[in-house]
């Protein structure tokens, strides 16, 4: 399964920051087989959420030369068909129980280069990662690159991260019906309001109650986002929050339900693979 999570702004829906607790959630509560990656790079990313050292490790020790997404990419290009679980397992970082993984980029000198091999192995990366993990989850840059078309047009689920701002909300559904069918919506950031509340959205886009969520702000997670620490956070307090973060927790445990559901009851979907919901 692909679970593309992807907004029409950059940098103020959580986007970064859902991708990586629904990963986590799986990866630890559904005990499921789960890869991160991003299709972009970004000061603050999927790796950031994990590790406080990251970006010493990567931007000056260089530490991912023999690892990571763009090599994995480069070594498909000559690679013999059925050795790409070796090369996978080689190129992705461990996070945790051997079931949360992540591709992470290394020195990204050029965007563009990435962008158009990424593009050009997206079909052979994508079918060689659902043989060996249970999800592929992938925090996808906003409207542009030549592989965020295909790559939304692939995904069984996209996770549209939105938020209550009004020029946020009419662009996205102007722009991006196409996406509709096959997409869950969580609002970031989500805050009590009389106008575009949760209901108010959901009956002016005509989005299904079991389609749409909100998330609300969460100083805990923010700061366990910004010190490298989501993973404790989430294995922390899924079950048992504080009452500081329990609204936040509870509405990703919703979320997290939603997703599952929605990939069970679409067509074409198998109850066997055994995404199991908490």
């Amino acid at each position: 399964m692909k679970i593309i999570f992807w907004s029409n702004v950059r940098g103020q829906c959580g986007t970064t920051l859902h991708t990586a607790c629904m990963a986590v959630i799986q990866s630890t509560f559904s005990k499921q087989k789960v890869v991160m990656m991003e299709n972009h790079d970004h000061l603050v990313n999927i790796e950031t959420c994990f590790s406080s050292d990251s970006l010493n490790m990567v931007r000056e020790k260089e530490g991912y030369n023999s690892i990571g997404l763009e090599n994995l990419m480069e070594q498909f290009d000559n690679a013999i068909p059925g050795t790409e679980e070796k090369l996978i397992k080689r190129c992705a970082v461990n996070y945790a129980h051997d079931r949360l993984f992540y591709l992470p980029h290394g020195c990204v000198r050029n965007m563009d280069i990435l962008d158009y091999r990424f593009s050009k192995n997206m079909n052979r990366l994508f079918g060689s990662l659902e043989k060996y993990f249970d999800t592929i989850y992938v925090d996808a840059f906003s409207a542009e690159g030549m592989g965020v078309q295909p790559m939304l047009e692939s995904a069984d689920i996209i996770v549209v991260n939105l938020n209550q701002n009004s020029n946020v909300l009419r662009h996205f559904f102007r722009n991006f019906s196409a996406f509709k069918e096959k997409a869950v919506y969580l609002l970031g950031n989500y805050y009590n309001a009389s106008q575009n509340s949760l209901v108010e959205i959901r009956k002016k886009y005509k989005i299904p109650r079991e389609r749409i969520y909100a998330i609300p702000y969460c100083r805990e997670a923010a700061e366990a986002e910004s010190q490298g620490n989501i993973a404790d956070f989430i294995a922390k307090n899924y079950l048992s929050p504080s009452i500081h973060n329990r609204e936040f927790i509870n509405a990703l445990h919703d979320a997290y339900n939603g997703m599952m559901y929605f990939y069970s009851s679409s067509p074409g979907s198998s109850s066997s693979r055994g995404l199991s919901l908490i």
